[in-house]
């Protein structure tokens, strides 16, 4: 019988397995029976060391090979190289198979390496059994197993049957691939997710042993960084041939962290050690409350904050051109410390000087990098000259030119033993002097296009830098470097749509010489030339069975005006339709070609490269231990057999986060680079700690705050002091902490306890919380109850206790609806009660609310909630408290407010925001409060303390949010005894808001932009008092308002009209939103009779007014 084997290896004759044993075949020996043999040397995957490729003709080279390279070939910088000398590679390695050429092939056996019953690639090889013997073919088939990535080595053996049919075997040692990566015995979560990622080890990629020990030294490395220098690291690898996986495992005890040891000094510092450690904070021991020590450890950023420490404290001394550097650092283990050694040189005092302008020191140094390089040098002189020059044609001196002069610096320069220059002797004195000539100031008067037919001269005016003056560019913008930037950005636009011939010229014509501020008109030419067209629109390369719906991807059109803009946009979205198809090798080109016989014209094609579809294997998941399977299983999106979407691995990972669960999620596809037709995708979680507890502390204030040291009860005779209806300022501390507990029974519910104290907040609650509540995404349910006291009102403190059962449905993408039941037992502080007398002891009873509730929010403000120029904004609440669900008290109340958004102007945008909050809330059944004294007769319809509702349960208004005419809450009804606001059972309040763009200021630049606002409206004591009360813009009645006689009687007043505020605000714009500054000025005020003066020890009967001035502070808009 006759045998042959053909081996086809690695450039290593003896690659190691991740298990660290020789690769078995390899150089495999002939055997005892007459073979033919030959060698052929296949490209090796990322990671393979150097090597010898010798086949059956002889040496080849020796290089680094790189995955998906032909077989045999050396990775070259040249492709054209590698092309020849794979091509000479392949050759020889079938020279010895000629023997055989011609022969049946009677079967095909694949060893080492698996595949899965329907796995396509064995068919795609052009080999099977029946076939003649090819050996050209048997290299591609080798070839082509080699590049999906999934050998180390392969080798290709063939023996003779009786019949003289050939089998061939191809026998390859299979590649594992990077799975997860450990990290044991570090309880900080940030240090471990940074030694994880300084190990380099990408989940999926090729394993290699050589990769564990590099991983091992950026621990290290990573370690000492973090002030750890002795660590004691442990690495192994646990192999899971279930996907071919390595985990890898770093068991690491990181020792005592260093402290900060002893400091040497060289160079010329000019303090000493003691006064540069004490500036650079590298104090062995450091201070707390002037009583407390502790060693000073080593952190990232212990070096990197006394170099700058000190570099600011030698630029308060001026001396600008100081160097320090950190020479060396070495660890002292017996002391456990990090000994530094500095070089510093302090240099020569710098007077830097700006003549012919006045400029502040704060603006001088934001001009002047010398300041923050902390050098002077002749590009940052240039720079800073530059930054001169804006900043004076940004006052108009369009003209302005700026020069520099150093004096006072040596000849030759000095440098080191090792050759780093050094400052200048510090000795020495130096000065820097930019002389600006500011020139002429001018004024933008104008800035005209013509010739623009394409493009409105708005659109064209708002890609440009040079502007007109107007209210918030006082002087306009311009300078020939702006202009000339201008022209190119114009010029830009018109090619992108075809315009391929467009001309532009520009000319600023001066005027007005003789005057105090000159002025300039630009004047921008178009001449926009013939426009292209697009002519033929077609694809190649793509399957007939894709075609149509790639082509229906395309925006291009014949005759239509061409834009790269929009070919740019068609190939993208083409490639993107691929990739999400499992084609992750494909390519999208684009050939433009003039139309033969009419150059206006331009055919387009989309060239396409397909590649090879991918699709899923298998979805690899670890790192699940207490979140059930079944959650982790409904996030995925693909499925084995599914084409290799790249979009929805993306997708999946965000889902995984999404779920709060997990402190890591990574979704990754193994063996990234071969070219496999089925990938597995690794699915890697890491479970975050099931409890959680934060915790905070702060300090709060604000006005109209309860008083409790003037009892109504006190009236007769009483001590209080310091009482009035708009309260008093007030201040604390306050704290808080939370308590919350996922992955509750292994899903994504949660439990949080929270609490806070402080003067107007104390609460206490806990919630339940189920997301995707019956597995519906777009359904949570909430269970949660406490108690709470938060004061917001000036007449009492309130307190209650709540159950909440709430359901909240979002119907994307803007609609959220939430329906509840509650109950909850509110109850007002007797000593905090601001009404009359006789009252007290009833309206601060305990009741008992409950009944059902529903929300509805419909939002479409864009950009973002906190600052929206567009959209709309509508909420509607609808609470039911009512005897038949066990509440004390029975009304229905309705709130609801809406807001819209318009954003006009190209350049700069005005929006104009508008709000209406409207809110009625209607009582039944008898009111408890008739016949009390002061709910007598019709004082019991016109006093508003005698409301049958729960003081807590009325409407307010007033404050940032609302009618800021008021202070917080303190709009509408009033006790007719004591003055102070008690709400009532409608609200009305509507807000009109110009946001203007912001101008430009000295320092804060555009930073900071103003709104004017009108608020409108109140809080009635009945439904039918809202609209009849519009058009008064006085209070009615205020004569009985003065009448203010007797002791003990009930004053009158009616609060029935529509109070109006006018009023300024700045916005201050941040990452987090505006900060928020509003000053308003009310126009009529309400006045009020005061029968008990809280702030006498006698009644001293006297009328009461409201603030005309509110000043309030936020983050955000007001709405």
């Amino acid at each position: 019988m006759l045998a042959a084997a053909i081996a086809c290896t690695t450039a290593l004759a003896h690659a190691q397995e991740p298990n660290g044993q020789p690769s078995s075949g390899a150089n495999t020996p002939a055997s005892a029976t007459p073979t033919t043999q030959s060698t052929t040397p296949a490209a090796p995957a990322t990671g393979e060391a150097k090597g010898s490729l010798t086949g059956a003709a002889g040496s080849v080279g020796s290089g680094v090979s790189t995955a998906g390279a032909t077989s045999g070939v050396v990775a070259q910088t040249d492709a054209e190289q590698q092309a020849v000398k794979a091509a000479q590679v392949a050759d020889s390695a079938t020279s010895g198979l000629f023997a055989l050429r011609g022969r049946k092939l009677t079967a095909i056996n694949f060893d080492g390496v698996e595949y899965a019953e329907g796995d396509p690639l064995p068919g795609e090889l052009g080999l099977k059994p029946g076939d003649t013997l090819d050996p050209a073919k048997i290299r591609a088939a080798t070839r082509r197993l080699f590049l999906t990535g999934l050998y180390r080595d392969i080798q290709v053996r063939s023996s003779t049957g009786p019949d003289g049919g050939v089998t061939l075997t191809f026998d390859g040692r299979p590649r594992f691939f990077i799975g997860r990566v450990r990290i044991q015995g570090v309880k900080v979560e940030r240090l471990m997710s940074l030694l994880e990622s300084s190990t380099q080890l990408q989940p999926g990629l090729p394993f290699t042993n050589t990769q564990v020990k590099n991983g091992e030294d950026g621990i290290r490395q990573t370690l000492a960084r973090n002030g750890y220098y002795q660590p004691l690291i442990h690495s192994s690898t646990e192999h899971l041939p279930d996907g071919k996986q390595v985990d890898v495992i770093y068991s690491i005890n990181v020792g005592v962290k260093a402290t900060v040891g002893k400091v040497t000094l060289t160079g010329d510092p000019g303090i000493s050690v003691e006064e540069f450690r004490k500036r650079g904070k590298l104090k062995e021991v450091n201070k707390t409350l002037f009583v407390l020590k502790s060693k000073n450890k080593v952190t990232t950023d212990t070096t990197g904050n006394a170099l700058t420490n000190l570099r600011q404290f030698y630029q308060k001394k001026e001396r600008l051109e100081a160097a320090v550097a950190l020479e060396k650092s070495e660890y002292a283990s017996d002391r456990k410390q990090l000994d530094y050694t500095f070089r510093a040189n302090q240099g020569p005092i710098v007077k830097v000087t700006i003549e012919g302008t006045k400029v502040s020191n704060a603006r001088r140094k934001k001009l002047l990098p010398i300041y923050e390089e902390s050098a002077v040098d002749n590009d940052l002189l240039n720079e800073g000259a530059h930054n001169i020059r804006e900043f004076l044609q940004r006052q108009g001196y369009f003209d302005a030119e700026v020069t520099q002069k150093v004096q006072g610096v040596p000849d030759t320069p000095s440098y080191s033993a090792d050759g780093t220059p050094l400052p200048p002797p510090s000795d020495l004195t130096e000065t820097v002097t930019f002389h600006a000539e500011p020139g002429k100031k001018y004024k933008v008067i104008a800035v005209n296009v013509t010739g623009n037919k394409y493009f409105e001269t708005d659109n064209i005016k708002e890609r440009m830098q040079v502007v007109k003056a107007d209210a918030y560019v006082r002087n306009g913008r311009f300078s020939p470097v702006l202009l000339a930037n201008d022209v190119d950005s114009i010029t830009s636009l018109y090619r992108a749509n075809g315009f391929n011939k467009v001309k532009i010229t520009s000319k600023e014509v001066k005027g007005a010489q003789d005057k105090k501020v000159a002025t300039i008109t630009v004047n921008i030419t178009i001449d926009e030339g013939v426009q292209q067209k697009f002519g033929e629109v077609t694809m190649t390369g793509a399957n007939a069975a894709r075609v149509d719906a790639m082509k229906a991807l395309i925006t291009a059109e014949k005759n239509q005006p061409f834009a790269l803009a929009n070919v740019s946009n068609d190939r993208d979205n083409i490639l993107q339709q691929y990739l999400s198809k499992g084609f992750d090798q494909a390519k999208v080109e684009v050939r433009q070609t003039p139309h033969k016989d009419d150059p206006t014209i331009t055919d387009v094609t989309y060239l396409v490269t397909e590649g090879e579809q991918v699709a899923v294997d298998r979805v690899l998941i670890s790192g699940r231990h207490h979140v059930r399977a079944k959650l982790v299983n409904d996030q995925l999106l693909l499925k084995p057999g599914d084409p290799l979407d790249e979009s929805a691995i993306l997708e999946m990972q965000r889902r995984y986060y999404d779920l709060a669960l997990f402190n890591e999620a990574n979704v990754a596809v193994q063996n990234p680079e071969g070219l496999a037709d089925r990938k597995n995708v690794l699915v890697q979680l890491s479970e975050a700690k099931r409890w959680d507890v934060t915790y905070g502390a702060g300090f709060e204030t604000q006005l109209s705050t309860p008083q409790t040291n003037c009892r109504a009860q006190q009236s007769l005779g009483g001590t209080g002091s310091g009482c009035t209806p708009e309260g008093r300022a007030g201040a604390s501390f306050r704290v808080s902490a939370d308590v919350t507990r996922i992955n509750l029974f292994g899903t994504d519910q949660s439990i949080t306890f929270h609490s806070t104290y402080g003067l107007l907040e104390r609460i206490a609650t806990a919630t339940y919380n189920v997301p995707k509540f019956v597995g519906h995404k777009n359904l949570s349910l909430q269970f949660s109850g406490g108690y709470s006291n938060v004061q917001n009102i000036s007449t009492f403190k309130a307190s209650t206790l709540q159950g909440l059962f709430r359901l909240t449905q979002k119907v994307p993408k803007t609609d959220t609806f939430i329906y509840d039941f509650t109950y909850r037992r509110v109850s007002v502080d007797q000593n905090s009660l601001q009404v009359t007398a006789n009252l007290i002891p009833l309206l601060s009873q305990p009741v008992r609310v409950g009944g059902p509730g529903f929300t509805w929010f419909h939002d479409t403000r864009s950009p973002s909630p906190l600052d929206a120029t567009k959209g709309m904004y509508l909420s509607v609440t609808d609470f039911l408290a009512n005897s038949k669900f066990g509440s004390q008290t029975n009304f229905n109340k309705i709130d609801s407010t809406f807001s819209t958004y318009y954003s006009w102007g190209k350049k700069r945008k005005y929006t104009f925001a508008r709000s209406t909050r409207f809110g009625i809330e209607t009582q039944s059944g008898a009111n408890p409060n008739a016949g009390i004294f002061g709910c007598e007769g019709v004082l019991l319809t016109t006093n508003a303390s005698c409301n049958a509702i729960p003081l807590p349960e009325r409407l307010y208004a007033g404050g940032a949010t609302s009618h800021r005419g008021f202070g917080i809450n303190q709009a509408g009804p009033r006790d007719l005894t004591t003055g102070f606001p008690v709400g009532g059972s409608a609200a009305l309040v509507n807000t009109l808001e110009l946001r203007m763009p912001p101008p430009v200021l000295p320092i804060v630049g555009d930073s900071v932009s103003f709104v004017v606002f009108h608020d409108m409206g109140n809080v009635f004591l009945h439904p039918g008092d809202m609209f009849k009360s519009i058009a008064r813009f006085q209070q009615p009645n205020q004569q009985t308002c003065r009448q203010v006689t007797g002791f003990k009687t009930v004053g009158t007043c009616d609060f029935a009209y529509f109070s109006h505020a006018l009023g300024l605000g700045a916005r201050y714009n941040t990452p987090v939103g505006p900060i928020r500054v509003d000053a308003a000025y009310n126009l009529n005020p309400p006045i009020y009779p005061i029968i008990d003066d809280y702030t006498q020890a006698t009644p001293n009967h006297r009328v009461g007014q409201g603030g005309r001035f509110q000043f309030f502070f936020s983050i955000g808009q007001s709405f």
